[in-house]
């Protein structure tokens, strides 16, 4: 009875508990306290963040301490992690120096911090133990990071004692060194643990763990993929350019010691003459200069591994490379230099480096939708959210406003309410914003007296302003009523612009633009007025959680990672940018950015001491590979989360796109103009040989029905019967147009029939056209069994129908509809009710067949009614044998049958060559080379020398190139325009923007060709046709057609694209309009940085040249060279912020990251840190989300374009699934040998073993170690002993290399061995191996005997440098995450070769107009000897630097130079001043910018993520894993011993028995699919052989589109025409094997019949089938080998023939007697097949077979399993030895 009381009281007390926290919880949330909503506020900042990582500990969560969750220690704890860091961020000698107290403030609160951390260890070990279980101090992982963090803060303090006791007791000898104070830099993570405090998370453990082990593993491959680039071109930098310290130094300088003096101003690098590189003047010499790598300053040194694999990085980047590329070009043969860097280029920073975005995307992707149910359960929707709600009334439902409730009922109000929400109101307010932007943007800074004037003037335009915006809020809050106003999110921003504007009018505050933020962004208001821009800003910003959580992950990220540098360079002298938290800040964030990142490193570098350069290397490598590579790829990732449509959307969208392509019944607008003039048809008279009695005229398309001009084929040979003879047409002679030769149909009896026939059939088709879906007659007529012209799988359906007519779309569902006698049911007439969400297939192919057939109709009628209708020029007859050539050589084009058996065997291996070539016409191609050529000779056109020699008015051959290029293009458009009309015709020559742009191409050239102008102003006429001209590439846009698409993808996203373009310009003018007022006028300077003020800027200074970048005695001392020049104030050279149009060029410049650093340091200088904050914010804004949203928006829209972007999550999976299995290839094993040869059967499986693999993987990544350094002849002098050692490894390796071949030659045989493309490849890099070690060691002493060793060793280090650079690359076949990668990155550069000949075209376009306006700039800061527009050539050069963004903004002001900076006045040639063009550089350098560099390479990104998918998909959320295609290609393996890649139609069904897993055909569908499969598999070439593809896509289609016990639906997997296609084969197929079905069964009884009369049954079961097995025994152990059946047998027809089998008739008598006819032989074809099966699988007692006879009656349940040998030997094998025997079969691929 206690027990009992104990009990209740105790759970009278849980309840009592229980009730009372949910009663407090419920009365929190309906009271809402500050209390609790400050509480809730702290524990849900960074709720996003929550999203990316769980930071719980597992000790609070499982075993929770009641003293921990005290609210005031955790407050407590949360404030000590703040004051700690804090503390370390302030803790810096510059810092303290500053203020000296502040060092004893910093230990007191480090002491405090470490004792509350200290008492937190103590109760926490109290509660949880020290070691005793998984949630103890020392075992939870989070305990131990705490841990980690308290021993760092009890180090710092007693460092911090050490420090100031060595100050007050400097008796006691205390040394304290500075980088003492590096120890405290972990310190730095004590800020997580704040993050952690506040952060709570509620995903699973095991989710978190699947998600970070899948993505870590991801990263993890990408990673290396990455760095075996990096390595690669790090080891072909070490030998290609090896030691780059040739410099052009003066007379006498020692190499040892070099001064600023000796070098060339500026320093230029050179080589020896004759060696290809620079060779320097007459007064100075190329020496060697021996430097310290300090000197130097690492960055562009190749003389060893590590500094090149530095280089490389550097270089990948995409920032500082071109000045390598210089030193390269100038030390160096160019060609070596350009290959080298532009490869790493495109390869490197194009390419691998986007995989990471493909990889944070996808792995963005699937958190997404991990966390989707948690972001949908969070989310709840408010009142607030809607504006309208539905009330019932006496009257019914009506939506009533929400503000209704909310505002006062009075007249007053309600009036107000109208006034406000009505469109004129807003209108006008839109305007009024507009007029306040626009007229603070006129404010211009002239930097004289009257600047203040006009500033008093515009603010008290501005107080008027911000007065009638003050008054629009009062007015809302009156109307709508405070509760109503302030809930809506736009109100909230409007009222805060009113706040901050207010105070923003008050002059005081207005002179210190404190608050001139809220005025400059009123203008954010005019998003309102565009629904479109609207809506896609809400799109992308409006789930601001996970934009929101990844810029809290970019700032703490940046605040951890500041600190730590903070603490560990603050100590290195010299170094001024980690003197305190700030300056440490923005150098961490300038290397995010990446502008100018290198020389900040270098810098560092030169900073520190020779130990610990490679440490800080590495740091600030991987902390620029984690922000470049990852961080900003999740911008992209969120963004392109944004982006994506919902399943739903998708399919609708689908759908739309396909009518919008197929479903158009009306014509052309050009052609519809016919429909306007009154119809006059074409007729004729019908003249008879005795005309007794007048005719009267008729329709010319009449008379035509009976009159073909060409002759019709039918298989009907009474409709082939005709006479030849003349027209009967009459006119008014013979004229060209009727001169040809008809057929006359016969008329009579049977023309009676066929076209009585005919009419009957038509009449039928156009009434089940125009019928509904389900109302259509089933064709009963028999369909062939093969296809006529031999087309292969779903094409061939495709030929049927036709044949069948629309009766066929129905299949055998339509014939349900009918009744026995053949009458349709009523009940059927009815529609069907669809299920939801299902689309009606057949009805809209249906639409689609309608819309042709009406549009054809359109079309005939007005070729009919209309006689101009379809003659070019209107003067070229239809039928002309003119037209008729010009026809022939406009549309000849490439073709080949691919339908011949024997051609395509040998067409296959050349497909794509011959796919290629039939993309466009004869013509076409013509035209491209054509193009090309002239495109060439236009890169030789120069204005320099100034001779005019390269002019093409005074160039012969330039000119005759020109006229050759209007020649053919004048002959090109004449024959289309000719064939196929000028416009109003169907297929004119001018359709689109393409052909405009052709007809524009061609005039321009024809006008300069005829006019040839020889004197060419800048800004004049002649100049704008040479611009125009320059424009040719762009012709072969308009010839191949998919570069035209690349091109039309990009214009269909134009809206997107328009709409991120306003908004950052919307962006850029807010923050410029915030620039004008805050530094307007105040950033000129005088260049002399002495002088401050601009009275004093006056009169003459020396001015240090810019000589060199290396660390040489005397630079930037006295005896460095200077230039004296004239003091002048005037702004910074290359921006401004004067009036709004200088402040929007400078912003776009620093858009592009380029030169925001100089931005901000002139700001910083001048205007103080208030300046610099404007600038970050901008960049942060503008840069990182602005940029992020050109690569999410052109992505989606190539995606969306291309359809992927359409397609469902199932649609999307089983597009991978085919790119996939098109990607499969057959292995390349050999066969293992028999069991006899024992020394091949060890070699064979030590070759094939892993442990071996990876031995020599591992010797060629040794043997690629031994390039570390030169190999070279300079480097015998300095490292010789060295460089022996890596040659004499190098030589070992390559010996065993060589026995690695051997042992594969003797396992696998030489035929064995050459079958795989891999050992080809590895035999013949062995076998340089071999030739190079001879050549290098063997042959030196002859070498040395002839007086050339130096030449003979040049020569085979190279060669011996080339052997092991390719040694290397065979990596990437060794391993299979490699060989995959490797994979993504062939087919994006095969995929997007149509778009890089697309960006290539239109570089080359501005490569020729810049050499028109910049040819002749004179030097300045960029332009130079390297930099420069003489040529095309050399303008390419330039473009590839500024497609990268290398400077391109210095380039251009160097171009805007304008007089009075430069040589000109009027009448010169654009050739004879070095003026440039101020209008046309930024109009030319922005747009070529932002062409390139934000949308056309951002297509590459889309491609490379388009195809990573095939390689991220797991085994769960793919159709079929890597295992299975693994599992076909062994099988596949076994059954095409002889690797040909294809196998008779024979063998698949004994490859689909052998086949095992997710493949296997089950027991309860077997003999219904296997009949399917087979039969498809003949229809695929017509009994011919069938390759490794044709069979797998079969397989797996087969697998998951017709059973239905599969788990997947394959209407949702494929799409609109898959679907249509698929459901007419299947049906057609189920047809045909029905049919086989019923003759085999017919064929069966007789010979049953037949064999009883015979009395031969007897014999025939003695016999029996001696090679199949038990087919219950096979299906339960696991290997089903069997010999065709009659069943199958009978489905192979005559195979391999290649030619049309005859279809066989329907009766049964006719099906009998061909049963009977093909029963002897069918018996001999299955022993010989079956014999051929054993051979090809190697079986060891095939040599010793003899003829066997089977007895067909003997059922397989009795059949033995017995091999019968000749003589009296007879060997029983058991099931086991069949099983052991399969096993050795099936393990020959391993």
């Amino acid at each position: 009875m206690e027990r009992f009381n104990e009990n209740g009281s105790l759970s009278a007390c849980r309840a009592a508990a229980l009730s009372t926290t949910m009663l407090t919880r419920r009365k929190s949330s309906i009271d809402g306290t500050k209390s609790e909503r400050s509480r809730r506020r702290g524990e849900s900042i960074g709720g996003a963040f929550t999203d990316m990582i769980n930071l719980e500990p597992t000790a609070i969560i499982n075993k929770s301490t009641e003293l921990l969750h005290e609210r005031f220690l955790r407050d407590m704890v949360r404030a000590a992690c703040l004051l700690s860091m804090i503390s370390l961020c302030l803790h810096t000698p510059d810092t303290i120096k500053m203020w000296p107290p502040l060092n004893y403030i910093i230990l007191v609160n480090d002491i405090l911090v470490t004792l509350i951390f200290i008492g937190e260890a103590a109760v926490t070990i109290n509660q949880n133990g020290l070691f005793d279980n998984q949630n103890s101090y020392l075992r939870d992982r989070w305990y131990q990071f705490e841990f980690f963090l308290l021993i760092n803060h009890i180090l710092s303090c007693v460092i911090h004692i050490y420090e100031l006791c060595s100050i007050w007791f400097p008796s006691l000898n205390f040394f304290y060194y500075p980088w003492f104070g590096a120890l405290r830099s972990a310190r730095s993570f004590i800020f997580l643990r704040f993050i952690r405090s506040i952060v709570r998370f509620k995903l699973p453990k095991k989710t978190i763990k699947l998600i970070m082990k899948r993505s870590s593993q991801q990263i993890q491959n990408v990673t290396i993929f990455f760095m075996f680039f990096v390595f690669s071109y790090a080891i072909m930098g070490v030998q290609l350019f090896g030691r780059l310290n040739y410099h052009c130094v003066v007379n006498g300088t020692d190499p040892h010691n070099v001064t600023i003096a000796d070098l060339a101003i500026p320093d230029t690098m050179c080589s020896q003459k004759g060696a290809g590189g620079y060779e320097c003047p007459g007064n100075m010499v190329c020496m060697r200069l021996e430097l310290q790598p300090q000197a130097e300053g690492f960055y562009g040194q190749f003389s060893d591994f590590a500094s090149s694999l530095f280089t490389v990085y550097l270089a990948a980047s995409q920032e500082g490379w071109v000045y390598v590329l210089y030193d390269c070009l100038d030390s160096m043969p160019s060609f070596l230099a350009f290959f080298y860097f532009v490869t790493l280029i495109f390869f490197l920073a194009w390419l691998v480096k986007n995989v990471f975005i493909a990889v944070i995307t996808e792995t963005f992707a699937e958190i997404r939708v991990r966390f989707a149910e948690m972001w949908q359960t969070r989310e709840t929707t408010s009142d607030h959210a809607y504006t309208q709600k539905l009330e019932k009334d006496e009257n019914g439902w009506k939506l009533v406003e929400v503000d209704k409730y909310n505002r006062a009922h009075s007249n007053n109000s309600l009036f107000l309410h109208t006034i406000v929400t009505s469109t004129v109101f807003q209108t006008i307010m839109q305007l009024l914003i507009l007029a306040n932007a626009i007229f603070h943007a006129t404010f211009v800074f002239y930097h004289d007296e009257s600047d203040q004037i006009r500033k008093v003037f515009y603010y008290y335009v501005e107080v008027g302003f911000t007065i009638l915006f003050n008054t629009e809020v009062a007015i809302k809050v009156y109307a709508f009523g405070w509760n109503a106003y302030i809930s809506r999110g736009q109100h909230k921003f409007d009222f805060l612009l009113c706040v901050g504007s207010s105070l923003n009018a008050i002059w005081i505050l207005y002179e210190t633009n404190f608050f001139t933020y809220f005025q400059v962004f009123r203008i954010a208001r005019l998003i309102k007025a565009s629904p479109m821009l609207e809506d896609f800003v809400y799109k992308i910003f409006g789930p601001g959680k996970k934009l929101g959580g990844l810029v809290i992950f970019t700032a703490i990220l940046l605040l951890v990672t500041s600190a730590i540098s903070l603490q560990l360079f603050c100590y290195v002298p010299k170094l001024n940018r980690f003197t305190n938290f700030a300056a440490a800040f923005m150098t961490m964030f300038q290397i995010i950015t990446q502008e100018g990142w290198t020389d900040v490193v270098i810098e560092i570098l030169r900073a520190c001491n020779e130990q610990a350069v490679p440490f800080v290397a590495i740091y600030f490598v991987a902390y620029h590979l984690l922000v470049t590579l990852f961080v900003l790829s999740l911008f992209v990732a969120v963004i392109l989360d944004n982006l994506e449509m919902d399943e739903e959307l998708k399919k609708v969208k689908q759908l739309k796109a396909r009518e919008q392509d197929t479903i158009k019944t009306t014509l052309p607008m050009r052609l519809r103009i016919f429909n306007r003039f009154p119809t006059a048809p074409t007729m004729v008279t019908m003249k008879k040989v005795s005309s007794e009695f007048p005719l009267p005229k008729i329709r010319d398309s009449f008379t035509r029905q009976f009159a073909d001009e060409f002759v019709e084929t039918s298989d009907d040979p009474m409709q082939e019967i005709g006479l030849k003879v003349r027209s009967m047409l009459s006119g008014k002679g013979p004229s060209k147009e009727t001169r040809i030769t008809t057929t006359i149909r016969h008329v009579g009896q049977l023309s009676n029939k066929t076209i009585l026939t005919s009419i009957l059939t038509e009449s039928n088709r156009n009434r089940a056209l125009f019928s509904e879906s389900n109302q259509h007659l089933a064709n009963f007529t028999r369909s062939n069994t093969s296809s006529k012209h031999g087309k292969s799988g779903i094409l061939s359906a495709t030929s049927r129908s036709r044949t069948r007519g629309l009766a066929s779309l129905k299949g055998k569902n339509m014939v349900e509809g009918f009744k026995e006698n053949g009458d349709l049911r009523p009940e059927d007439t009815a529609r069907k009710v669809e299920k939801h969400g299902e689309i009606d297939f057949k009805a809209f192919q249906m639409k689609r067949a309608h819309a042709e057939i009406t549009r054809n109709r359109i079309e005939e009628e007005m070729r009919e009614n209309h006689p101009m209708f379809d003659r070019p020029l209107f003067l070229v007859g239809r039928e002309s044998s003119l037209r008729r050539m010009c026809q022939m050589i406009a549309h000849s084009r490439h073709s080949y049958d691919q339908n011949d058996g024997q051609h395509r065997k040998n067409s296959n291996k050349y497909k794509q060559f011959h796919d290629l070539l039939a993309i466009i016409t004869y013509l076409d191609w013509a035209m491209v080379l054509v193009t090309t050529l002239s495109c060439c000779s236009m890169l030789w056109e120069s204005p320099w020398p100034l001779t005019g020699e390269n002019l093409i008015f005074n160039n012969f051959y330039l000119q005759i190139a020109e006229y050759i290029f209007v020649l053919v293009m004048s002959f090109e458009l004449t024959v289309k325009c000719i064939a196929n009309g000028l416009f109003f015709t169907p297929k004119a020559l001018v359709t689109d923007v393409g052909d405009i742009l052709t007809i524009f191409i061609y005039i321009t050239s024809l006008i300069f060709v005829i006019w040839m102008p020889t004197h060419i102003e800048i800004n004049s006429w002649a100049q704008l046709l040479m611009i125009c001209r320059a424009s040719r590439p762009l012709r072969v846009y308009a010839l191949i057609p998919h570069i035209r698409r690349v091109v039309v993808e990009l214009c269909r996203g134009f809206r997107e694209i328009l709409l991120v373009t306003i908004l950052l310009v919307v962006l850029m003018f807010i923050f410029a309009s915030f620039g004008v007022q805050l530094v307007g006028g105040k950033l000129a300077a005088c260049n002399d940085l002495s002088i401050t003020s601009r009275e004093n800027c006056t009169g003459l200074y020396d001015v240090k040249l810019f000589v060199t970048r290396l660390e040489v005695y005397g630079k930037n001392e006295a005896m460095h060279p200077s230039i004296i020049v004239p003091r002048v104030w005037t702004n910074p050279r290359n921006f401004n912020f004067d009036h709004i149009g200088n402040a929007m060029l400078a912003l776009f410049e620093t858009l592009s990251y380029k030169g925001w650093n100089v931005v901000r340091d002139v700001l910083y200088i001048r205007h103080g840190a208030w300046a610099v904050i404007f600038i970050h914010i901008y960049v942060f804004i503008g840069c990182m989300i602005g940029l992020t949203l050109f690569v999410g928006v052109v992505v989606a829209n190539y995606t969306e374009n291309r359809g992927t972007a359409l397609l469902t999550v199932d649609q999307r999976r089983w597009h991978d699934l085919k790119a996939r299995l098109k990607m499969a290839q057959p292995l390349h094993v050999p066969p293992k040998p028999p069991e006899s040869a024992k020394v091949r059967c060890y070699l064979y499986d030590m070759t094939t073993s892993r442990w071996f693999k990876q031995t020599f993987a591992a010797l060629v990544v040794l043997n690629s170690l031994t390039l570390i350094i030169p190999w070279n002849v300079s480097e015998e002098r300095d490292r010789k002993k060295s460089l022996l050692t890596c040659t004499l490894f190098s030589a070992l390796f390559n010996i065993l290399f060589t026995l690695e071949c051997l042992l594969k030659m003797i396992a696998f045989t030489l035929s064995g061995f050459w079958q795989s493309r891999r050992n080809r490849i590895d035999l013949i890099i062995t076998v340089l191996g071999i030739n190079w070690i001879v050549f290098h060691f063997l042959f030196q002493l002859p070498a040395y005997f002839a007086g050339g060793i130096s030449e003979w060793k040049r020569l085979t280090y190279t060669y011996g440098y080339l052997v092991v650079i390719l040694r290397f690359f065979t990596i990437a076949g060794r391993k299979s995450t490699l060989k995959m990668l490797m994979l993504t990155v062939v087919m994006s550069m095969v995929r997007s070769s149509f778009i890089i000949a697309a960006m290539f075209l239109l570089v080359l376009f501005y490569a020729n107009a810049g050499v028109v306006l910049f040819g002749m700039v004179k030097y300045g800061q960029a332009v130079g000897k390297h930099v420069n527009f003489r040529n095309g050539r050399e303008a390419l050069v330039v473009l590839f630097r500024s497609v990268t963004g290398e400077d391109w903004n210095d380039i251009m002001h160097d171009c805007m130079r304008a007089p009075p900076f430069c040589n000109w006045h009027p009448g010169l040639s654009y050739w004879q001043t070095d003026c440039g063009n101020y209008v046309g550089a930024i109009v030319y350098f922005c747009s070529f910018y932002l062409i390139i560099t934000y949308i056309v390479l951002n297509l590459l990104v889309a491609i490379i993520m388009e195809n990573f998918s095939l390689f991220y998909s797991s085994v769960e959320d793919q159709l079929l894993s890597y295992a299975d295609i693994r599992n076909f290609q062994l099988i596949w393996n076994m059954v095409d011993v002889e690797q040909k890649r294809s196998i008779p139609v024979r063998r698949v069904k004994f490859l689909l028995r052998l086949l095992r897993g997710r493949l296997e055909v089950p027991d309860e569908s077997d003999g219904l699919l296997f009949k399917h499969m087979c039969h498809e598999m003949e229809r695929l070439h017509n009994g011919d052989d069938v390759s490794f593809h044709d069979v797998l896509n079969v397989i797996f289609l087969y697998y998951f589109s017709m059973l239905s016990y599969r788990s997947v639906d394959i209407r949702k997997n494929l799409q609109l025409e898959e679907l249509l296609q698929r459901e007419e084969l299947e049906y057609i197929i189920e047809e045909e094997v029905a049919k086989h079905t019923i003759r085999q069964w017919l064929e069966h009884c007789l010979k049953n019949i037949k064999a009883k009369q015979n009395n031969t049954l007897g014999k025939m079961s003695s016999i029996g089938s001696t090679f199949a097995f038990p087919q219950q025994d096979v299906l339960t152990k696991g290997v089903f080998l069997t010999e065709a059946s009659p069943d199958e047998e009978s489905l192979q027809g005559d195979k391999g023939s290649g030619k049309k089998k005859a279809s066989r008739g329907n009766s049964i008598t006719e099906i009998v007697t061909e049963a009977q006819k093909k029963s002897v032989k069918r018996e001999a074809d299955k022993i010989k097949e079956r014999r051929g099966t054993l051979r090809q699988m190697q079986m060891g007692t095939y040599d010793e077979l003899e003829e066997v006879e089977e007895d067909e009656d003997t059922d397989a349940e009795v059949r033995r399993s017995s091999f019968e040998y000749s003589g009296s030997d007879v060997i029983q094998m058991s099931h086991e030895k069949q099983l052991e025997d399969v096993k050795t079969w099936w393990t020959l691929c391993d």
